[in-house]
């Protein structure tokens, strides 16, 4: 019999809220994306089935987890609306302890009739100490990866101005913003963000991750995890960034718009340049600007923009293991 043992956690219960938040504050590679809190957001749309590992009655590692439907198949994911998920865990797991916890969850999953779990853990940036041992118990337990994203991340430690951490592109771009007028509101109010927000997504053709009700939300549970700084011409906002503070360590630029009328202003790169300085005054180790990839397919201008501030690509990794056919 195992000594660990796989149980089902519900955020809707209050002591299992409770243990939930207080085990988050010592837990390693911890995100937003983990907080019962930001996951509350989500209501009641997904079938979440949150994963927590005990040892004894001492809870050691939590998985934030839905199970969906799809055809005649269940397919757990974790996260299931979110960039992060996998399991977290207070110190870093030995190889047999890895062992041991994926053996009892594979079995739990296996017990729900789960046709195949999909997980894409924090990387390595969330990470006070980061081991890729656990990585390596999972694809000895014949996990694959299915999906790697590249993940373009500033180093927030090597970034200085007066050196040649932006691109000259970049500065001068950031200079030609600031003769146009441009100006930044930070915290700004999310109907003024979500006026560019609007206008990007339309051009694009595609709907942002968050209706501007739920990012709202997401502000007032969260405001200073969750918030939007904007650029304007006069009173006019013409680009913006939606942040989300992943821990202590990282602060990603979740939404990135830019009203394309005033694309000459450079509105947007100089809302990038003034965050980026900012993150790091602020105390954090990096500035995560996203994925410049979509299924493992290059956005060759996003790449170029996020480069010119000095960002480099971290692999994020998506897992998958067949349980039933």
């Amino acid at each position: 019999m195992s000594k660990y043992l796989i149980k089902r956690i519900d955020r809707f219960k209050e002591d299992d809220y409770t243990i939930w938040k207080k085990f988050l504050g010592k837990a390693y590679g911890r995100t937003i994306f983990h907080n019962p809190d930001f996951l509350s957001y989500h209501k009641k749309k997904f079938n979440e089935h949150h994963i927590g590992i005990y040892k004894g009655d001492q809870l050691l590692g939590i998985m934030p987890m839905a199970i969906i439907t799809e055809g005649s198949r269940q397919i757990a994911r974790s996260p299931y609306g979110a960039s992060y998920g996998g399991v977290i865990f207070p110190s870093v797991m030995s190889y047999s302890n890895s062992k041991a916890i994926l053996k009892s969850l594979i079995e739990y999953l296996e017990a729900l009739c789960i046709n195949e779990v999909i997980i894409t853990p924090a990387i390595e940036i969330c990470y006070a100490i980061y081991s890729d041992t656990f990585l390596f118990a999972m694809m000895e337990e014949k996990f694959t990866v299915i999906n790697s994203d590249v993940t373009s991340i500033v180093c927030l430690s090597e970034v200085d101005i007066e050196s040649k951490t932006f691109s000259s592109r970049a500065r001068n771009m950031h200079k030609k913003a600031r003769k146009e007028g441009v100006t930044v509101i930070e915290n700004a109010e999310v109907d003024m963000f979500w006026e560019v927000m609007d206008k990007t997504f339309k051009r694009h053709g595609k709907s942002p991750t968050h209706s501007k009700e739920e990012f709202k939300y997401l502000n007032s549970i969260c405001p200073e995890d969750i918030y939007c700084d904007i650029a304007v011409l006069g009173k006019k906002p013409v680009a913006g960034i939606g942040y989300f503070t992943l821990n202590e360590y990282v602060c990603m630029s979740f939404y990135l718009c830019n009203d394309i009328d005033y694309k000459e202003s450079q509105a947007l790169s100089l809302l990038v340049y003034e965050s980026i300085i900012k993150a790091q005054r602020m105390g954090f180790k990096y500035f995560d600007f996203g994925t410049s990839s979509v299924n493992m397919i290059a956005r060759e201008n996003i790449f170029l923009f996020k480069e010119s501030f000095g960002a480099v690509g971290r692999f994020r990794k998506t897992f998958h293991l067949r349980i039933h056919d």
